[in-house]
């Protein structure tokens, strides 16, 4: 990949003399700022600005570390083994006109595979706008070089884009306001060949980046992904587009791309430790800030709020509140040294309205804003400080090295969000940005990204393929034969079988065909009972009118089984299970994600589940401390610990039924789904009442 990235030599193939093509952009910008030996490739001239200009890259003399190609989609296939041929190691295809289109695109796509099948040369692209490196001031993109001109801000943050004009606006909208510095922007594309798993193994191993934000459509191996994510020592920040089911549609048409199930991904990348975004903005925001603090601060994330105005410390105690953050309670020796800076009459709480004590301090208001910054610094129960204050003020002026220090020192992060004139909120801004101090001219998202900093995950290096240490023991061979030969969906009863041999407690029970075979079985089990029609297909019973709740004694059981031979035509059979007494059904899974594989799936149960639709999930394999976390990100997790009188649940026992889940879906992959709706909580533990698994 060191070629993509540090080439010493660069052919253009497509470049144009004319000032208004994409072909001339790109050899611009490598003139303007490329080090080394630039080549351009049309047949039609001879010197192109300035430089000899080539029929073919194989007509170049000497070795060419990397090909831009910018030709017709038609012409790609060609120029890559033209390349071949000359012994380029890596080509950025920027052309469009690929599987994004449709058929015919989707044929070039082919084509372009069954060319790189020839030789080890790796294709970034197509339908691409290339890389910008800020650090080495190589723009090997068709970007407008005039969007150029005011010079990229070196920095950190690192980005990998999906949509190529999106990285393009991301580097203007970055240019221009000049709070943001970038290590390097890379546009995939349809990602042919490179993709975001390439790029951030490179940049877990690039030591200019701190910090990797990516904007994504699809997931190329989400396995691979999030086993990246989970190893990287450096802050991962995903926003992903296609979640709702028209994103997902214009996804496919912007880059071929499949979406997959939105909640899938949330779920695996929540696992992973990865902070996803919501918009545009916000990916870059929060990344800055980690560029920052790329480390996890210590604490709990407990706030002060330190202003120049009371209504704006009432609103950033909403937000604080609203971003999982705590207002940070003081101690007597912080209470104490406030109370010197304040006038008698003003009451000493968090959030700290410091304008009184600047009024009192008769012009020393920014010795007085200082003295109230380290009096909250010294405490130990603050984590971290938002301030907030007036841009223009000449009473308090922020000094910005000073701050950055008092930060770094007391390895307390400090945010600040200033309001007030244009200019002199402009020039704070860049103050900031050279010390490294986080500045925000919104409120909401000064504490939305201060809460991104403290809640950053601890990284772990447990594999998402590590599948030696699975505990589930190998199935009976008459039930290992089913899974192996079956298709679609498996009744209720052989389902359970299967759970019960992996360590998953189902409901006791037993299957009948006759009268007889019923009554005895249900003297057996005992009374109150649950009795069900099971039928080829019959996977929703309740629908089907056959289920039948509280048989109590040995003629209801008769009737019951009379009842439901009736409605099955005397072609099914009928199970008879112990009622199980529980206010609260789950609903626990597995089910064999396009980008994920074998995820693992809990969520409200009962029949009211598609209407509740709170789900969590997890990739498989699930360590304890994952089935941990599943069960805390599951949006209705107060049902975990006991409702209305209904006992809690025992979260280490349901830990390992979540694990074994798991372990069903790597070990047999003809399983496509099971789905264990409604799991009940019962007081000797979690009891899965009703399975389906669903075969291939």
């Amino acid at each position: 990949m060191e070629f993509f990235f540090t080439p010493k030599s660069v052919a253009v193939v497509g470049a144009s003399p004319n000032p208004f093509k994409g072909g001339n952009f790109i050899l611009r910008n490598l003139i303007n700022r490329f080090k080394g030996k630039i080549y351009p490739v049309n047949p039609k001239y001879q010197t192109m600005e300035g430089l000899p200009c080539y029929p073919s890259v194989n007509d170049i003399p000497g070795n060419v570390d990397m090909a831009i190609i910018f030709v017709p989609a038609k012409q790609v296939p060609q120029a890559i083994e033209d390349c071949i041929a000359k012994g380029i190691p890596g080509a950025m295809i920027e052309s469009a006109g690929f599987a994004e289109i449709g058929a015919d695109g989707e044929k070039l796509h082919r084509q372009l595979l069954k060319v790189k099948s020839k030789s080890p040369i790796r294709l970034w692209g197509p339908n691409c706008m290339g890389l910008v490196d800020a650090v080495n001031n190589h723009v090997f993109s068709f970007m407008v070089p005039e969007a150029l001109k005011d010079g990229l801000i070196p920095g950190h943050v690192s980005l990998i884009v999906q949509s190529g004009m999106l990285s393009g606006g991301f580097l203007m909208d970055i240019i221009s306001n000049r709070i943001t510095g970038i290590n390097k922007v890379c546009s995939v594309g349809n990602k042919i060949d490179v993709d975001e798993c390439d790029l951030m193994e490179y940049f877990q191993k690039d030591d200019q980046t701190k910090v990797i934000g990516l904007y994504l459509e699809s997931i190329v191996d989400g396995r691979r992904f999030i086993n990246l994510c989970r190893k990287s020592s450096k802050p991962v920040v995903v926003l992903k587009g296609g979640k709702s089911a028209s994103g997902a549609e214009a996804a496919m048409s912007h880059t071929a791309s499949l979406a997959g199930n939105h909640r899938v991904t949330e779920g695996a990348l929540a696992q992973a430790g990865v902070c996803e975004a919501e918009d545009f903005k916000q990916l870059v925001d929060i990344c800055r800030c980690l560029a920052i603090y790329s480390k996890r601060p210590a604490g709990k994330g407990r706030v002060a709020i330190l202003t120049a105005s009371g209504g704006a410390g009432i609103v950033a105690t909403d937000f604080v509140e609203h971003f999982n953050l705590s207002l940070a309670q003081f101690s007597d020796s912080t209470q104490k040294a406030l109370e010197k800076l304040f006038p008698h009459w003003m009451p000493v709480k968090n959030p700290v309205d410091i304008w009184p004590a600047i009024e009192a301090s008769m012009g020393k208001g920014i010795d007085v804003f200082h003295e109230a910054l380290k009096a909250l610094l010294y405490d130990k129960g603050v984590d971290a400080i938002l301030m907030a204050g007036f841009a223009g003020n000449s009473s308090v002026s922020f000094n910005m090295a000073d701050i950055a220090e008092k930060s770094s020192v007391s390895g307390k992060p400090i945010f600040l969000w200033l309001f007030g004139l244009r200019d002199a909120a402009f020039q704070a801004q860049t103050e900031a940005r050279l010390h490294g101090v986080p500045i925000f001219q919104e409120l909401g998202r000064a504490v939305e990204c201060l809460s991104a900093v403290l809640h950053q995950k601890e990284k772990t290096e447990v594999s998402a393929e590590k599948s030696d240490a699975l505990s589930f023991r190998e199935l009976p061979k008459d039930l290992l034969n089913i899974i192996k030969t079956a298709h679609g969906p498996l009744d209720e009863h052989v389902s359970k079988m299967i759970l019960r041999s992996g360590r998953i407690p189902t409901v006791e029970e037993k299957i009948t065909t006759t009268l007889d075979e019923c009554l005895t079985a249900a003297d057996e089990l005992g009374y109150p009972l649950v009795m069900k029609g099971i039928v080829l297909g019959g996977i929703h019973k309740t629908e089907m009118g056959l289920v039948q709740l509280g048989i109590s004694e040995r003629g209801s059981a008769e009737k019951s089984f009379t009842s439901l031979m009736e409605k099955m035509k005397h072609k099914g059979r009928v199970l008879l299970q112990k009622q199980i007494d529980g206010k609260v059904e789950l609903i626990a899974g597995m089910l064999r994600d396009l980008q994920f594989g074998p995820c693992v799936m809990l969520g409200v149960g009962g029949i009211m589940a598609e209407v509740f639709n709170q789900t969590a999930f997890a990739v498989a394999p699930l360590s304890h401390a994952d089935a941990l976390n599943l069960m805390e990100r599951f949006p209705a997790r107060k049902l975990l610990d006991g409702f209305r009188g209904s006992p809690p649940l025992d979260r280490n026992k349901f830990a390992e039924i979540l694990i074994a889940l798991g372990e069903i879906g790597l070990l047999y992959p003809q399983i496509k789904e099971i789905d264990i709706n409604p799991m009940i909580v019962a007081a000797s533990g979690p009891v899965a009442v009703d399975a389906t698994i669903i075969l291939d």
